[in-house]
């Protein structure tokens, strides 16, 4: 989102319950207001402030960089004219109080106790500038109609000012829920990075109904992929990343999982598969991978050396299960590259005892 339209999105969400709270306040101050001794000054000011700032407050915020700021301006201008027009009937306390407590409670949602005090004063000194000017008497009786003109206001406007902050709080619940998205997502091909691929495989071997029974998890390695860095430069390097990882994305299913696990090097985990099943999708991404060098001249494209293993008993987290995977891929290499390999397990149970290499790995 543009800062412009943040400008734009931040204005309008105080445009509404502003509009909505003055239009209902209206009625409170003016039917409280002191019969026909008002001064006509007095009713002018009420119609502009109620009916006219909150367009001229939209527009000042919408227009300015700074779009917080000048909304704090304007909430204290909000408290300030309060203050002033409690003055202008006398302080009379139904109609004063709701004025009043509307636009600290904007100022207390906005900026905290410490800003709504900035509120409260504001509004003293407008109560105290309307008694100065107009000298209205203290006013403490109520009537029908003044109580009938104060209830929408003291029960609409809460509830216009909750359901923005509902929306407030649905938007950053959904950003919140972008930012652990990212976190979790390789920047460059779109799929889980290695910190989800450690979560899914933590999850899967301490879940206590989790089941890897059937399932395959392979490490891919692009063969040559620093001659591509190194002959036409980190861009191209990228656009081969970004190609295989299209093509393993369209080998899978729904349930399964393809990750970037470090530089050049891909995991895949097949779920609920045979060997043989696996060996058909990785050989499809092997396959694939070699079709596209074939039709651009293999400049710019590199073959894959795929290790995978079949999940066992012995593995006892995840990291021994990709070690084993690991260890099948540098067979792969060693084998003159471009093949997959599936690694067995020894009669004991575990992996060789070959450390595992680290991510980004390239020959």
């Amino acid at each position: 989102m543009s800062r412009t339209t943040q400008t734009i999105s931040l204005a309008k969400r105080f445009y509404v319950p502003r509009t909505i709270g003055l239009s209902l306040g209206f009625p409170a101050v003016f039917v409280s207001l002191p019969g026909p001794h008002a001064p006509p000054s007095m009713l002018a000011l009420l119609v502009l402030y109620c009916f006219a700032w909150p367009h001229l407050a939209y527009q000042l915020a919408r227009r300015n960089s700074r779009p917080v700021s000048v909304e704090r301006r304007n909430m204290l201008v909000d408290t300030f004219a309060a203050g002033f027009f409690a003055g202008a009937i006398g302080f009379n306390p139904i109609p004063s109080a709701a004025i009043v407590t509307m636009p600290c409670m904007n100022n207390m949602a906005m900026g905290g106790p410490r800003f709504m005090m900035a509120g409260v004063l504001a509004s003293a000194s407008g109560g105290a500038l309307a008694y100065a000017l107009f000298r209205t008497p203290f006013d403490i009786a109520m009537g029908t109609l003044q109580v009938a003109a104060c209830t929408p206001l003291l029960v609409l406007y809460p509830l216009s000012l909750g359901y923005v902050c509902y929306l407030g709080a649905v938007k950053l619940q959904r950003q919140k829920q972008q930012l652990s998205e990212m976190s979790r997502t390789d920047y460059l091909t779109g799929l889980a990075n290695r910190a989800a691929l450690n979560d899914i495989l933590d999850t899967s071997f301490s879940a206590p109904n989790a089941s890897l029974e059937n399932s395959v998890i392979a490490l891919i390695d692009a063969d040559g992929f620093k001659r591509i860095n190194d002959r036409y430069g980190h861009i191209a390097g990228d656009r081969a990343l970004q190609k295989i990882s299209d093509i393993m994305r369209a080998c899978v299913r729904k349930q399964d999982t393809v990750g970037r696990y470090g530089g050049d090097e891909f995991c895949v985990i097949l779920r609920d598969v045979t060997t043989a099943e696996a060996a058909a999708v990785l050989e499809r991404m092997r396959a694939l991978a070699q079709q596209s060098i074939d039709e651009d001249g293999g400049e710019q494209r590199s073959t894959l050396s795929i290790g995978a293993a079949m999940y066992s008993a012995a593995a006892l987290n995840g990291a021994m299960w990709i070690q084993r995977a690991d260890e099948a891929m540098y067979d792969a290499k060693r084998a003159g590259r471009n093949k997959v390999v599936f690694a067995a397990w020894s009669a004991a149970g575990r992996p060789s005892e070959r450390p595992l290499r680290h991510p980004g790995y390239t020959t």
